[in-house]
């Protein structure tokens, strides 16, 4: 019996191809860089490099299920991290401008997802340019708030505990990632309500039909997507002890990049948070590797572009292969049908 279990889960493991390619990129970096990569402080570095975008990760993989996409998540974290910065200076630095400042910065996160939400769900209007115009609004709202200046918090000991402290060697950042990704889990996998991410994203009309309420499903998404995204600017300013206005730009892409690399369909309605993780931590493993090869960082964002393509090519013939639609070939000539008068 214990063979047998042993047998499925040796088979189920080796069905994931991405923890596969993972490992052997792992492998691959540890052979390159002898006593420099494969070290435990090494892959602390890693967990703590990737904990800002899995945070994000985690509350943007809902919106992706549903079809939709979040490109707020950076602008988001951005206004997080300038309202509680903000506040702590204003209240001197103590704890209770902290807790106001938290408290401000993650209402910040879920008004902001409430509003995707609403909008979303009341108008035909697509997510990619919605959450795209938004995110550039964010950034006018934080360059208000903060005056173009950096908002420093260095005296608020507390606050910055979060970002620069470590329990049992792992830094802190560390743990809120994995808090995260537990609650991810549970709601997708567990919950009735993880269900009707999964139907409303596979097919929305069919969903309606079934009684789904489609736009509290799409509201609740898209708030959730924006506390975490807070919450990622929140400890984002408790690392570098500072608010600025162009905090946390960019990290969009890596968040995108991580999911669909982790097999998060585009389309909706397919992908696991265990995916998107992997995703993210082959992006941490490939970015530290470079790094430690000594590549310019120019080239990075370059292999990323690729892989992006690359992982969006895979996932569009993997659904039209489930499809069973049969395709000619790229060069195949088609005959021309003749007319007769």
């Amino acid at each position: 019996m214990n063979k047998l279990k042993e047998n499925k889960f040796v088979k189920k493991l080796l069905q994931e191809k991405r923890l596969l390619v993972l490992l052997a990129l792992i492998l691959f970096f540890s052979l390159l860089l002898p006593g420099k990569f494969f070290t435990a402080n090494n892959f602390r570095n890693i967990l703590y490099s990737i904990s800002l975008q899995g945070i994000m990760i985690c509350g943007a993989t809902f919106a992706v299920l549903l079809a939709g996409i979040d490109r707020t998540v950076s602008g988001t974290a951005a206004l997080a991290g300038a309202a509680c910065c903000t506040t702590i200076v204003n209240f001197g630095f103590s704890w209770q401008g902290i807790l106001l400042g938290v408290l401000l910065g993650l209402l910040m996160g879920a008004l902001s997802g409430l509003f995707h939400g609403i909008v979303l769900s009341r108008f035909e209007i697509p997510a990619f340019l919605l959450t795209l115009a938004t995110s550039e609004i964010l950034y006018g709202l934080v360059q208000n708030i903060t005056g173009n200046q950096l908002i420093n918090v260095m005296n608020a000991k507390a606050f910055n505990w979060v970002g620069s402290s470590r329990i049992l060697g792992i830094p802190v950042p560390v743990y809120i990632l994995a808090v995260c990704f537990a609650f991810t889990y549970i709601v997708l996998n567990k919950t009735v309500y993880g269900r009707y991410i999964y139907c409303v994203g596979g097919n929305k009309q069919a969903a309606k039909l079934s009684g789904i309420n489609v736009k509290k499903v799409t509201i609740i998404a898209y708030t959730i997507s924006g506390i975490m995204g807070a919450l990622s600017g929140l400890v984002l300013s408790s690392m570098n002890q500072q608010a600025s206005a162009s905090q946390a730009k960019g990290y969009e892409n890596d968040v995108l990049a991580a999911i669909v690399v982790g097999g998060v369909s585009l389309r909706g309605g397919e992908g696991t948070i265990q995916g998107a993780m992997v995703g993210a931590l082959l992006i941490g493993v490939l970015t530290n590797g470079l790094q430690l090869l000594g590549i310019d960082p120019v080239y990075h964002d370059l292999i990323k572009g690729i892989i992006i393509i690359f992982s969006v090519a895979v996932d569009m013939y993997a659904n039209y292969k489930k499809s069973g639609l049969k395709r000619d070939g790229f060069f195949k000539r088609h005959k021309k049908v003749k007319t007769h008068a």
